[in-house]
């Protein structure tokens, strides 16, 4: 969900709209507080959980065509999704002066999930803590006044 408010924050804030080559691929969604907290919980209970494979993950798959509408209910100064091929999104974004390794990796991370299944949801942090993560209606709330910034 951070990946909201820092790195794709500035084309939020400045251009009003979220810029990435995903098309209408569903992402999973989860708050990094969730991560730190199931983290400390982890280390704190390391002989129980040694050597196990842990799957995090938050509540629902959205695309970032859904996130914007989220976003957009928050806020008054709206948004929008602009799905870009791979090779426009390079163009963009190294026009703007972003690594190129960046680049590629924000390719890598929202280009080849349109080719795969939804990710899967995992229920261990519910087990793990007792509590539900945090869904993204409720991060975009807390986070909504970075959103309409400019």
């Amino acid at each position: 969900m951070q990946n909201l408010t820092t790195t794709l924050l500035r084309d939020i804030q400045s251009k009003r709209q979220i810029i990435l080559p995903a098309g209408k691929a569903k992402f999973n969604w989860i708050d990094i507080e969730n991560i730190g907290e199931a983290g400390a919980i982890l280390l704190d209970k390391f002989q129980e959980y040694r050597n196990l494979t842990i799957d995090i993950t938050g509540l629902e798959n959205e695309s970032f065509e859904t996130v914007t509408r989220l976003i957009n209910s928050s806020i008054k100064n709206p948004i929008k999704f602009k799905n870009v091929n791979p090779f426009r999104f390079y163009q963009i974004k190294k026009r703007e002066g972003m690594a190129k390794g960046m680049i590629i990796v924000m390719i890598l991370l929202h280009f080849l999930p349109r080719f795969q299944n939804e990710p899967q949801i995992s229920d261990f942090y519910e087990r793990l803590t007792g509590k539900q993560p945090t869904d993204l209606k409720t991060f975009i709330e807390r986070e909504s006044n970075l959103f309409d910034k400019q």
